[in-house]
């Protein structure tokens, strides 16, 4: 008879990933509704996001670079004491 024991690091990836994937679904919703978009300029293809609050603008930074490199155009975001420019690796 055999007991075919889970190797102890196959769970710890498994739980890592449904960490991740939990975490990441409320990261991406919270900087799409907590930022206000608007057009800077259209014929330039800036995108903006106007945060309340520095803390927010410094949180979602690295969402700010993906949207950039999603999109091929410049996401600027913006609180009110601080802007950020983030260009697209063309």
């Amino acid at each position: 008879m055999t007991t075919d024991k889970p190797k102890w690091w196959q769970s710890w990836i498994l739980y890592t990933l449904i960490g991740l994937l939990v975490t990441l679904g409320p990261y991406v919703g919270g900087y799409f509704l907590l930022g206000e978009h608007s057009i800077a300029s259209e014929d330039l293809g800036w995108h903006t996001r106007d945060f309340e609050s520095e803390v927010s603008r410094k949180l979602f930074g690295p969402m700010g670079y993906v949207e950039a490199q999603v999109r091929g155009e410049t996401v600027i975001l913006c609180c009110p004491r601080d802007i950020e420019f983030y260009k697209p690796d063309l």
